[in-house]
C-alpha cells in the first residue's frame, strides 16, 4: 500500500490537457530512458539486488559449513547400530558381582535378537545430553591452583568399543576380570588425552586417580569421540569399567538418527536462510525485468529514432542489457559491502568456513551478474523489434 500510495497520487494529477497535446507518450524527463522516477525504481532494484547477494552469500556460507560438518568423523560408525537408554532400577546392589548376575540375562536377551552381533553400554551416550565430568590427577603432572584438569569421566562395559567400532589405538580393551569387585582400578584413555600428556606413546601404564589411595592404571588408548556434536571439540576422555545397574529401556533410535538430530540449528538455519535468499533473488529478477521492460516500453519512441538514424538491433540489444547490468553491478557492491558485515555477525554458525570465503564471494555475484542478464534479455529482444516507422507514424 505505501509503495502504490505513490503512482496512485501521481495518476490523479494527470494533466489532461498536456496530455492530449504529448499524444499520451511520457517524455524523457517523465520517467522515458531518464528521469526522476527513472532514478528511483532504479534504485529500489538495486537495493532489491543489495539485499539479495547479502542473503545469497550467507546462504552459501552455511551450506559450505554444513556440508563440511557432515563430513566430520564423528570417532565411530553409526552405521547399523541401534541405540537406547535404560532406566534405574529398584534394586539396590551390594557389589558389581551382583550387578553382573543381574544385567546377564538382559545381555543374554539382546544377544539373541535376530540381527545383533553385538552390545555395550556406555554412560555417558554420544549425540545425547549425557554429561559426566569431573577433576582428574595426572601422574607427572601437577596443575596449578585452581586449574585441576576436568575430563569426561564415562563407565563403559567390555564390548562398548568393538560395538561402536572405536579404534583401540594403544594397549588392550576392558575384560570381564576389571569388572570383578577385587579387580585393580584400570581405565582406558581417549586419543586427545593421550597426545597432550604422552605424546610419544607411552601412556600405557601410567596413573590418573580421584582419590590417592585409588590410582587407575591406563591399560589402553582408543580414537577420540565427537561426545557432543560433530562440530563441538569436547573434553578429553577417561573411560572406567562399569557393569550396567539398569535395565528399564527408553528412547530407542539409530545412532545416525542422534547424529542427524545434533544437526538441527545448523540445518535449521541454512534452510531458513536458504529460502529467504531464494525469495530475496526472485524479488531482484522481477525488478530488474520490470524495470528494463516499463523503460523500453516508455523509450520506444527514442529506440525508433535511433534504429530510423541507422542503430543496428544489436546495439539496441547492447544498449538495454547495459541498463540491467548496471542495476546489478550497482547492487553487486553495496550488496558486497553488507554482506562482509553481516558474515560477522555469523561466524557462530559456520564450521570450517572463514566469514570472508573466496569462493562464495566470487560464485554469488557471478550468479547474480548471469540472472541480471537473463532477465534483462526478453525486454531487450523485444526492444530490438520496435518498428520505427510504426513508432514515428504514431507520434
Amino acid at each position: 500500500m505505501l509503495f502504490g500510495l505513490s503512482p496512485a497520487l501521481r495518476a490523479a494529477r494527470v494533466d489532461l490537457n498536456t496530455s492530449m497535446k504529448t499524444g499520451g507518450r511520457t517524455s524523457q524527463g517523465d520517467g522515458g530512458l531518464g528521469g526522476l522516477r527513472r532514478r528511483l525504481r532504479s534504485v529500489l532494484v538495486v537495493a532489491e539486488v543489495a539485499i539479495s547477494l547479502m542473503l545469497l552469500i550467507g546462504a552459501g556460507l552455511l551450506i559450505r559449513s554444513f556440508v563440511r560438518i557432515q563430513k566430520v568423523s564423528p570417532g565411530f560408525e553409526a552405521d547399523g547400530v541401534i541405540s537406547m537408554r535404560v532406566g534405574p532400577t529398584a534394586r539396590r546392589f551390594q557389589n558389581r558381582d551382583e550387578v553382573l548376575a543381574f544385567n546377564r540375562p538382559f545381555g543374554d536377551a539382546l544377544a539373541a535378537v535376530p540381527g545383533v552381533t553385538m552390545r555395550g553400554s556406555v554412560t555417558s551416550l554420544p549425540f545425547t545430553s549425557s554429561v559426566g565430568c569431573g577433576s582428574i590427577n595426572v601422574e607427572g603432572w601437577t596443575p596449578q591452583p585452581g586449574q585441576e584438569l576436568q575430563v569426561d569421566q564415562r563407565g563403559a562395559t567390555t564390548d562398548y568399543f568393538r560395538t561402536m567400532k572405536i579404534p583401540l589405538l594403544q594397549g588392550r580393551g576392558f575384560n570381564d576380570l576389571d569388572l570383578a569387585a577385587n579387580a585393580g582400578p584400570v581405565c582406558i584413555i581417549d586419543e586427545k588425552f593421550a597426545q597432550r600428556f604422552w605424546p610419544n606413546g607411552d601412556a600405557i601404564g601410567k596413573h590418573l586417580w580421584n582419590n590417592p589411595n585409588q590410582k587407575m592404571s591406563i591399560v589402553g588408548v582408543v580414537g577420540t569421540v565427537k561426545q557432543y556434536g560433530l562440530d563441538i571439540d569436547g573434553r578429553i576422555v577417561v573411560y572406567r569399567p562399569s557393569p550396567n545397574s539398569t535395565m528399564t529401556v527408553i528412547d530407542i533410535r539409530t545412532m545416525s538418527d542422534r547424529m542427524s538430530a545434533s544437526l538441527a540449528r545448523q540445518r535449521f538455519a541454512t534452510v531458513m536462510l536458504g529460502s529467504f535468499a531464494l525469495f530475496a533473488l526472485i524479488l531482484a529478477i522481477v525488478g530488474i525485468y520490470g524495470v528494463i521492460s516499463h523503460l523500453v516500453t516508455q523509450g520506444a519512441h527514442d529506440i525508433g529514432i535511433r534504429m530510423a538514424l541507422g542503430a543496428e538491433r544489436r546495439n539496441i540489444l547492447i544498449m538495454v542489457l547495459r541498463q540491467g547490468v548496471e542495476l546489478a553491478c550497482a547492487g553487486i557492491v553495496l550488496g558486497l559491502l553488507g554482506a562482509a558485515l553481516l558474515t560477522r555477525v555469523m561466524a557462530g554458525l559456520l564450521f570450517g568456513i572463514s566469514t570472508t570465503d573466496v569462493l562464495t564471494f566470487s560464485l554469488v555475484p557471478i550468479v547474480l551478474i548471469a540472472t541480471a542478464m537473463l532477465a534483462t534479455y526478453i525486454p531487450a529482444m523485444r526492444a530490438t523489434r520496435v518498428d520505427p516507422v510504426v513508432v514515428l507514424r504514431d507520434e
